[in-house]
């Protein structure tokens, strides 16, 4: 027992995934009065398509399955990219917290199951803490981790750049978020990726300047 709960341990960093996301309703709950209109005219160019919806809500298992995968496979790039994960939605979350911000919804008709899905997120997830959108931030990291980190078919990849860029897109179909949204969540993702590499790359010149002086 005690073999297999030290095999596999680290899985339970995965839980500070909903840990983000409680935090995330928090702020929501307790947003102020003073909250920014985060829509500009680009975005009322944007149309609402309902059908968006369905790479919109895949993105939560795609998360989920993309970190489970890492770490049964590869474990370190699991932990280096767990670290930028939270780094990068810590970073989310203050911003939310002083810069609130909120953007409008269509009413959306219907009994389809695009409209029924549309409006039972809107009814779950209130409009606000928009910049930067942690939909676009989360894909994007998994989208370059994937193409800079993985060595994998090019069939698994095409499959998953679509998906990724998809949910990205469906942001600003389903309304969820405006254009600057987006460009802010890939901004903080690259940021927080680099400086991770970044010090990554620092930490093993030294462990390789020590051990050469041996």
């Amino acid at each position: 027992m005690i073999m297999w709960v030290n095999k596999w341990k680290h899985l339970l960093g995965i839980l500070s995934i909903p840990l983000q996301g409680l935090i995330y309703m928090w702020i929501a709950s307790n947003s102020g009065t003073d909250i920014i209109f985060n829509y500009y005219w680009i975005d009322t160019q944007i149309p609402f398509v309902k059908w968006f919806i369905f790479p919109y809500i895949s993105w939560m298992p795609v998360l989920y399955l993309s970190f489970l995968y890492l770490a049964l496979k590869h474990r370190s790039l699991y932990w280096r990219t767990l670290l930028i994960y939270n780094l990068s939605v810590m970073a989310c979350n203050v911003v939310f917290w002083f810069f609130p911000t909120y953007v409008p919804r269509p009413d959306v008709e219907g009994t389809d199951l695009a409209s029924m899905l549309v409006n039972f997120i809107y009814q779950s997830d209130a409009p606000l803490n928009c910049f930067p959108s942690v939909h676009c931030l989360t894909s994007y990291l998994l989208f370059i981790t994937l193409k800079r980190d993985l060595v994998t078919k090019l069939s698994v990849r095409v499959f998953m750049y679509t998906l990724l860029w998809l949910i990205i897109i469906s942001t600003v179909f389903t309304k969820q978020h405006a254009l600057i949204d987006v460009f802010g969540g890939i901004v903080f993702a690259e940021l927080t990726y680099q400086l991770v590499h970044y010090m990554t790359s620092i930490n093993q010149r030294r462990e390789k300047q020590y051990s050469n002086s041996l």
